[in-house]
């Protein structure tokens, strides 16, 4: 079982992998890491684990994407949270599994025409069980829904879970050591390949480090001389109290064309919207706007209109606005795998949002590439895919 607290004089200084970031892609890579072979140890400057942007999240999974690589990503993950128990090797551990489904709905003149077109290449990708409805069938099967709405499409095994409880599991079940209140102050590369990790309870030896540093992944990744494409974006949640007009078993509702969502919290609801943002630098504290949450209910009130009466009805009490920060990379995947310039670093950041439900899957390929089970060239998400794509680019032009 993973050790959570380390004491400075059992502070390791050697290790065959040092994992930056103790949010739930730190956990778990440290889980997979660990459980291949190898002798790790994650760096976590706060006080606990998972309590910056993980903490903010919506704590929701799904599958339906439109990329094969994301959808497998997707689907991997969810099959490790289906067992979560039996894979950390925990009985009776529970993550607040919720498969309440994820339902996109939309009230575009050709939404039918373009969710169906949707749901057939995802269906053709491995997605088999997500489903196409027409209007009248989504009102059917969702009473809450518009009379404007015009199609949708849904899967059951998609929902949401405690992402605290995700994190922690993994390092409960892990076999690494996490070091809390410990911040990395440098990386030492010695002959292009990375040596040591400097903290402020002193100097770690080691060949691999994992950047999984959420939005301070490339300060991080600048300290052993790499610049990662990232963009960090302020996101912001709305928590509504229990309220009689919230549907409790509802799936995950988002609006296809404005891009308002909301699903059930207890009896009350959680609502979000990715709203135009400049980029931001990455923080501790990230602030949020008091007028969001009303906002954020006109937005998810054109598709679901009784949040106008939950809206007219709410007391300050009963509404709780935070905000976090998505890690985005240019094609919104993230990246995973080693460096191509610096030996010995690997990257495990840049969920774009996703790294909730990516995460399983996400630290299970680390592991599998740092210990040689797929190649870089078998992976989806290796870095060099950047330089590839322009290198593609270049030579199309040229032909033309």
């Amino acid at each position: 079982m993973g050790k959570i607290t380390v004491p400075q004089e059992d502070f390791p200084r050697t290790a065959d992998v040092v994992i930056i970031g103790g949010g739930i892609v730190g956990a778990a890579t440290a889980f997979f890491v660990s459980h291949a072979g190898l002798d790790a140890i994650v760096v976590e400057r706060r006080d606990a684990l998972g309590t910056l942007t993980t903490a903010a999240s919506v704590e929701c999974f799904r599958a339906q994407f439109s990329e094969p690589e994301n959808v497998q990503m997707m689907l991997t993950s969810i099959e490790i949270f289906d067992h979560f128990a039996e894979v950390i090797g925990i009985p009776g551990y529970d993550i607040n599994l919720h498969y309440q489904g994820y339902l996109f709905i939309t009230d575009a003149e050709d939404g039918e025409k373009t969710l169906r077109a949707r749901v057939a290449h995802q269906q053709s990708i491995g997605l088999k069980d997500v489903e196409f409805l027409e209007g009248d069938e989504v009102r059917a099967r969702f009473p809450y829904a518009s009379p404007t709405v015009t199609a949708g499409t849904y899967r059951a095994k998609e929902g949401w879970l405690s992402a605290h409880e995700v994190t922690y599991g993994f390092a409960k079940g892990s076999k690494a050591q996490f070091c809390l209140r410990t911040e990395v102050s440098g990386i030492v590369v010695k002959g292009g390949r990375v040596h040591t990790v400097l903290t402020n309870r002193g100097p770690v030896d080691t060949p691999r480090i994992v950047i999984a540093a959420g939005p301070f992944s490339g300060v991080v990744a600048r300290m052993a001389g790499v610049e990662l494409p990232l963009c960090i974006l302020r996101r912001q949640k709305t928590i509504i109290g229990e309220h009689p007009l919230i549907p409790r078993h509802a799936p995950m509702t988002i609006d296809d064309i404005r891009g308002a969502y909301w699903r059930p919290e207890g009896g009350g609801a959680a609502l979000g919207w990715a709203l135009p943002e400049e980029p931001s630098e990455p923080s501790e504290n990230v602030p949020a706007d008091w007028t969001f949450a009303a906002i954020v209910l006109e937005g998810v009130s054109h598709l679901s209109p009784f949040f106008e009466q939950v809206a007219a009805g709410l007391k300050r009490e009963d509404v709780f606005t935070s905000a976090g920060q998505y890690t985005c990379t240019p094609d919104s995947k993230p990246i995973i795998g080693p460096s191509p310039d610096v030996e010995g670093l690997y990257f495990n950041l840049g969920y774009s949002g996703h790294g909730i439900m990516g995460s399983p899957a996400g630290g299970k390929l680390t592991a599998k590439l740092m210990v040689g089970e797929i190649s870089t060239s078998e992976n989806p998400f290796r870095f060099e895919r950047f330089a590839e794509k322009r290198e593609l680019t270049a030579a199309e032009k040229i032909v033309i």
